[in-house]
C-alpha cells in the first residue's frame, strides 16, 4: 500500500490533533518572518499554519490527499504551498528551505538514514532541520512493541522507536545532533476514548487490526493497549491524561 493510501486510514486529523501542541512548540521556537519553513508530513498542517501566522513563507508536504484537505481547510485564508508527495522523495530542488521540520512523520520513513539525507537535501547551508519522535518507552512507542508481538516481522512495520533514541537519530544524521527529551499531555474525556481512538483512527493500528482479525488476537492486543494506558495515565475530574515523552531532535546544517 502506497503512503497515501496508509494516512488515509482511520482518521489521523482527528487524533493527531490531540498531540499537535508539540509540533506547534517546535514551529514557534524555529520559524521567524521570511524565513522558508517546510513542514514534512504535515498531515493536517498545524505546524505549517503555525510558522505562517509567524510570518515564514510556509510549505506543507504530506502523502495523503485527505490530509492536505484538512490543512487547507484549517489554513483557509493563509498564505501556505501544499504540495502531495511522498517525503522519501521531496519535489524540491537542493537547499531550498532554511528549516526543514517534521514532527512524528519523518519517524516512519523504511529507510531512515536516507531519510535524513532526503531532509539534509532540502534544508540550506546554514539551515536547521527537526524531528520528533516518540520514545521507546513512552505510551506510543510501545505500541509497536504491543504489536509486533503479533505480527511476523516484515509486517511490523519501520523501527519507529529508533528515532527516539539519541545514539541511533545521531547515526541516521551521521553528524553530531542535539537531543532533548520533551512531554507532551495527550488528553481525552475517558480512558476508554483514548483507547478507542488510538486503536481504530491511528493508520498504523488500522493495519494491524486489518492483519490480526482473521486469527482472533486482535481483542487480545486492545486489552494489551488499556492496560498499557491504564499504567502510564492518569483519570481525574477533567478526563483522562496521558503524559507520552518524545525526542525532539535538532540538526545545523
Amino acid at each position: 500500500m502506497e503512503p497515501g493510501q496508509v494516512w488515509s486510514l482511520g482518521d489521523y486529523a482527528t487524533v493527531g490533533d490531540r498531540w499537535s501542541s508539540a509540533g506547534i512548540s517546535l514551529a514557534r521556537d524555529l520559524a521567524r518572518p521570511q524565513i522558508r519553513f517546510l513542514d514534512v508530513a504535515c498531515g493536517p498542517g498545524a505546524m505549517a499554519l503555525t510558522a505562517a501566522r509567524t510570518g515564514a513563507v510556509a510549505t506543507g508536504l504530506d502523502a495523503s490527499p485527505s490530509l492536505l484537505d484538512h490543512a487547507r481547510a484549517r489554513a483557509a485564508g493563509t498564505d501556505i504551498a501544499w504540495r502531495e508527495a511522498d517525503m522519501t522523495a521531496m519535489p524540491f530542488a537542493d537547499a531550498s528551505f532554511d528549516v526543514v521540520a517534521s514532527a512524528f512523520g519523518a519517524m516512519f520513513a523504511p529507510d531512515p538514514s536516507a531519510m535524513a539525507a532526503e531532509l539534509r537535501r532540502v534544508c540550506a547551508p546554514g539551515g536547521t532541520i527537526a524531528v520528533l519522535a516518540w520514545t521507546p518507552e513512552s505510551p506510543f512507542g510501545m505500541l509497536r512493541t504491543l504489536a509486533s508481538a503479533y505480527l511476523p516481522p516484515e509486517a511490523a512495520g519501520p523501527a519507529i522507536e529508533d528515532w527516539g533514541t539519541p545514539e541511533r537519530v545521531a547515526a541516521f544524521f551521521g553528524t553530531p545532533v542535539d537531543t532533548e527529551v520533551r512531554v507532551v499531555d495527550v488528553r481525552w474525556p475517558s480512558l476508554n476514548q483514548a483507547v478507542e481512538e488510538i486503536t481504530t483512527l491511528t493508520p498504523g493500528m488500522v493495519l494491524v487490526r486489518e492483519a490480526l482479525e482473521a486469527d482472533r488476537t486482535w481483542p487480545r492486543l486492545v486489552d494489551e493497549v488499556t492496560a498499557s494506558f491504564t499504567a502510564a495515565g492518569v483519570t481525574d475530574g477533567s478526563g483522562y491524561r496521558l503524559p507520552v515523552a518524545y525526542l525532539r531532535t535538532t540538526v545545523r546544517r
